[in-house]
């Protein structure tokens, strides 16, 4: 199991259903859920004490981003381009391409480091029983929790210290008419903590695989990437307390981690 906090650095927007328009107001809402909390932070789950509505991080999101980070990394999304590229059904093609990688990528490749490395993400992120192959469904070893508030964050809100929501502006901008656009985003501020956790299973059959070295390495590759919508304009960074990647090599780090795929089976 790894425990760590999970730190917004920069506004953090992971979209909610937005049941209702209001006419000035948000376009796009943060996802969020209500608890019942002491003044110390603490959640009560008899439905007593406050009342607030509060935002989280659902494990969806952070083990479909980590996982899509590590393909890219691995090589493995280039080379399942490659591999449906000639392929004459555009919709088959779109399809095959940039999906999950899965064991009928790993039984169609030829490079035998490539076959490694997808075997390393199957058997970490698993796969879904409609895709892949069928009769060898594998399981995913890494069980990523909903992210919520820690109890400090929770009480330094009810202590009116904090917020747990923040309006950002954006605009898109006709280039021939001049014309705005403006839409509303909801995001969580920077500074806010979660508690995060993911549970890493392990079978005997693992014994050879990097499987923790590996999601290490995927939180490192989050912390130098973005989570959530709209990471290319500023929103999204995050660390994590026990993997913070300033002043460290990814470079010569998924190197070493190469090493170790190279040598499993």
């Amino acid at each position: 199991m790894i425990k760590s906090k999970l730190r917004v650095l920069t506004g953090l927007h992971i979209g909610g259903s937005d049941d209702t328009m209001k006419i000035g107001g948000i376009d796009s809402s943060v996802v969020k859920r209500e608890v019942y909390t002491n003044n110390d932070g603490t959640i009560n789950y008899d439905g007593t004490g406050k009342k607030i509505t509060e935002p989280y991080i659902p494990g969806s999101s952070l083990k479909g981003k980590i996982r899509s980070l590590l393909e890219h990394s691995f090589g493995l999304i280039n080379a399942q381009k490659i591999m449906y590229q000639n392929e004459q059904d555009s919709k088959k093609r779109e399809a095959k391409q940039g999906k999950p990688i899965d064991t009928v990528f790993y039984n169609g490749c030829q490079d035998e480091l490539l076959k490694k490395k997808a075997n390393l993400i199957i058997t970490l992120f698993g796969e879904s029983a409609g895709s892949g192959d069928s009769a060898n469904t594998k399981i995913t070893r890494a069980i990523f929790r909903d992210t919520f508030l820690t109890k400090e964050s929770r009480k330094l809100y009810l202590e009116g210290k904090i917020t747990l929501s923040e309006e950002k502006a954006e605009n898109t901008i006709n280039r021939v008419s001049v014309k705005a656009n403006p839409r509303f985003m909801e995001r969580v501020p920077a500074g806010v903590e979660f508690d995060f956790e993911v549970v890493l299973r392990k079978f005997e059959e693992d014994t050879n695989l990097p499987l923790e070295k590996t999601l290490e390495f995927g939180l490192k590759l989050l912390e130098n990437d973005a989570l959530g919508g709209g990471g290319s304009r500023g929103n999204g960074k995050i660390e994590f307390s026990i993997y913070q990647t300033e002043n460290r090599d990814l470079n010569e780090e998924i190197k070493t981690l190469m090493k170790e795929i190279e040598v499993s089976l």
